[in-house]
Formats: structure tokens, sequence, C-alpha cells
């Protein structure tokens, strides 16, 4: 129910926004590692959409979402299989644009949220690791021309993760821990302005 609440009134809020941005990223690398299992995350992409007001002159704040995918290397262990994880930070951003240079835009930007997470790595008969919800942030730097906009951000998902035993006829065994995955995202994006 409160992600449904939260849905609506990020919906809501964009009907009254000055800035709408459409958005595709790519990950140019991805630190994240798997505590459990002997794997780690590699890189993926994300689609999403923002929306922003200025608040003062060259100062934007408003609120964000995407859905993001990174893939699961299971690493050498024999049998391991890995889901990618999937994940949906919703998030609050503000954005500082430095002045215009023949039409061309700097600016720097920061996110920080929650993200929506699901994905599992496991060996049959021996573990399992889950990956929930967690904390999102990222900071990043780019330039905007004609509505267009290219940015360079460093985004980190930390996932609550939960690391189970199967083994049959032993005592299942259970921890819970954070797994941060960061990454440096390449992203691409179009501005519609009202």
């Amino acid at each position: 129910m409160k992600k449904l609440l939260l849905l609506g009134a990020l919906i809501s809020s964009i009907a009254m926004a000055d800035v709408i941005e459409a958005r595709l990223g790519v990950d140019l690398s991805n630190n994240g590692k798997v505590k459990y299992g002997n794997g780690d995350f590699t890189s993926g992409f994300e689609i999403g959409g923002e929306y922003r007001r200025e608040v003062m002159e060259n100062l934007e704040m408003g609120g964000g979402f995407s859905y993001n995918y990174s893939k699961l290397k299971a690493g050498d262990a024999p049998g391991v299989t890995a889901r990618g994880v999937h994940s949906m930070p919703v998030y609050f951003t503000t954005r500082y644009k430095f002045k215009d240079f023949n039409g061309v835009t700097p600016y720097v930007k920061g996110n920080l949220g929650i993200a929506i997470n699901s994905g599992k790595l496991e060996q049959k008969d021996v573990f399992e690791v889950k990956y929930n919800s967690g904390f999102y942030y990222g900071a990043g730097a780019g330039i905007e021309y004609k509505n267009f906009v290219a940015d360079l951000s460093y985004n980190v998902n930390t996932m609550s993760s939960k690391y189970t035993t199967k083994i049959p006829g032993a005592v299942n065994w259970n921890q819970k821990y954070n797994s941060n995955a960061g990454a440096f995202t390449l992203g691409l994006g179009y501005s519609f302005k009202f």
C-alpha cells in the first residue's frame, strides 16, 4: 500500500513540474561484490525519469525513479545459479546549473532515496542469498544542450541481503547483512520544459 501511495504522489507531482526528464543509462563499471557465495555484480542498464522545479536561480529540486538491472556473476563454484538484481530506486534529486556557455550548460547533481530490489544467488542444497530493498544515493556531473542531457554519475545501491544455508541434515544458518553495489553510470536524456 505504501508503494502505491508513493507512486501516486510521484505521478500527481509530475503534472506540476517545470522540467520532466526521460533518461537512459548504462553502467561503465560496477564494484559490487557478493559477501557469501563467491560472486559479484556486473554492469547493467537503467531507464527512468525525473521531475524538477527551479527553487532558486540555477538550483532545481524534485524527484525521480528508475528501473535498473545488473547481472550477478556466479563465480567458480559448480552448480551456482544467479538471477540478476532488479532494482527500482525512488529518490529526491537536486541539480545545480552553472553559467551557460554558448548554449552548453554544465551541472552537478545528487540523488538520495530508497531502492526496491530483488535478486538471488544460490547453489542447490548448499546456500541461497536473497537481495532486498535498501538505500540509494548518487552524485554526478553533466552537460545540457538544447534540452539534451549527458552525465556521468556514481550511484550506490545498498541492499539488505540474507544468506541461508540449505544443507540437508544440517542446521540451517541465516545471516543478514548489507551488500553495496556501486556503479559509474553514463546517462543520456531529454528534458521537457514547461
